[in-house]
């Protein structure tokens, strides 16, 4: 998880998430992966109407995001997740944020793009972030990265994720790098974490030339938009 100064650092990757939808006014988003209720909270404060949905299958995640909802509770709602199906009829929202990045489930979901298209509306949008890996690591590397946060990313490529929403049946499809922002929020860790010479995981990360960010790991935004009629 990150703290507080990382996530300012990385601040940028919400508002990009909220250009990407668009106006939220009115509109019904759902949250997948939801963790703690941050990325739901933070759309909801920027919308008078609509209702965000956020999806969480921690417990006590789920718990925590319900505990906190507050003053926002008329324009969100959190609900337990199902690991492999979204629990709510097709076509019930106007855009699906997939956020992995700045709040990080610590128990992302199996549900993939088919799935999230089905609860679109017709020219919905879908944003989601991930963490890719070209290749498997070692156990000895994966170690040292969950000792200095990094215990979840997916072993993919950004072709493989264009490749996955045009099977879907997305259009307008984008994959963007954010590796640079994010690297900038784990140079600030390693830089304030007064053990950091004991922990590898941090050259790997930064430095490393097979497993580093930008050379082994990336940080990526999706976006796509599901067609307004069938086959479009």
């Amino acid at each position: 998880m990150w703290n507080p100064k990382e996530q300012e650092i990385l601040a940028p990757l919400l508002e990009k998430i909220g250009e990407t939808i668009g106006p939220l006014e009115g509109k019904r988003v759902l949250v997948l992966c939801n963790a703690s209720g941050d990325v739901a909270f933070w759309l909801a404060k920027r919308m008078k109407t609509g209702r965000v949905v956020g999806l969480e299958l921690s417990e006590e995640q789920l718990k925590a995001a319900r505990a906190r909802a507050g003053d926002l509770a008329p324009r969100v709602e959190f609900l337990p997740a199902e690991r492999t199906r979204i629990p709510f009829p097709d076509a019930s929202f106007d855009a699906l944020v997939s956020e992995f990045i700045v709040f990080p489930s610590p128990e992302p979901t199996d549900i993939g793009q088919p799935e999230m298209a089905r609860v679109l509306r017709p020219g919905g949008t879908l944003v989601l972030t991930d963490v890719i890996a070209q290749g498997a690591f070692p156990d000895e590397v994966k170690r040292a990265l969950a000792e200095v946060g990094l215990s979840y990313w997916c072993e993919a490529s950004p072709d493989d994720f264009r490749g996955w929403m045009e099977e879907a049946g997305f259009l307008e499809i984008a994959v963007e790098d954010l590796t640079p922002l994010v690297r900038r929020a784990w140079a600030w860790r390693r830089a304030h974490d007064p053990e950091a010479a004991a922990k590898p995981g941090y050259r790997y990360l930064l430095e490393d030339e097979r497993f580093a960010l930008g050379r082994g790991l990336f940080y990526i935004l999706v976006r796509g938009r599901k067609p307004e009629r069938p086959g479009a």
